[in-house]
């Protein structure tokens, strides 16, 4: 609970630090207006620059934001997605030659990358892997669970029965509880 705490007010004031660098030159404009009123010298003209700045900077920032939150984050989201997806892609393979060789699966983690295992396993900077085998009543025989999460993304991948790779909804429940789990386990 405080490192929660913590960690949204440490975010917060590094927001506000980005906020004052940004419209700075507001604050100095309005300085120069609350300064001119108080001197008696013409603030009409200082209060328009002043609304000015302001407009200017707003404008800068709605930009910024704009060009940050479309282009640069969603291609981090699309990149951190990608590095799951391949992740879980090389332990499945991997799980599969073990299955050929051994006639079994094998528990993997959970780990945190990079990693590499003499089973060609290999995990990437950052990825939280965890593989379980589990004994599937319907189909009788040995499965294995993989889930991928990456420490700074959101989404979490795993495996279904048939071998395919899905992302979880981000917004389930058994979404944040492997989440959590999976970040809980490498700290």
């Amino acid at each position: 609970m405080l490192s929660d705490v913590l960690g949204i007010a440490i975010i917060l004031l590094v927001y506000l630090c980005i906020l004052v660098v940004v419209f700075a030159p507001s604050l100095y404009a309005a300085w120069f207006y609350v300064i001119s009123r108080r001197v008696s010298v013409s603030s009409r003209a200082s209060l328009k620059t002043a609304v000015v700045t302001f407009l200017i900077n707003l404008i800068l920032v709605t930009v910024l934001f704009r060009l940050g939150s479309e282009y640069v984050i969603t291609h981090k989201i699309a990149e951190t997605d990608a590095l799951l997806e391949s992740t879980l892609r090389n332990a499945i393979s991997s799980q599969e030659r073990f299955r050929s060789v051994h006639g079994r699966y094998y528990p993997v983690g959970p780990i945190r990358g990079p990693y590499q295992d003499g089973n060609g396993l290999a995990v990437d900077k950052d990825v939280i892997l965890e593989v379980v085998p589990v004994w599937d009543k319907a189909l009788g025989r040995q499965i294995f669970e993989a889930h991928a999460v990456h420490v700074w993304g959101q989404s979490v991948f795993g495996n279904t029965k048939d071998g395919r790779i899905e992302k979880a909804p981000y917004d389930s429940e058994h979404s944040a509880e492997i989440r959590a789990k999976l970040l809980r386990s490498v700290k």
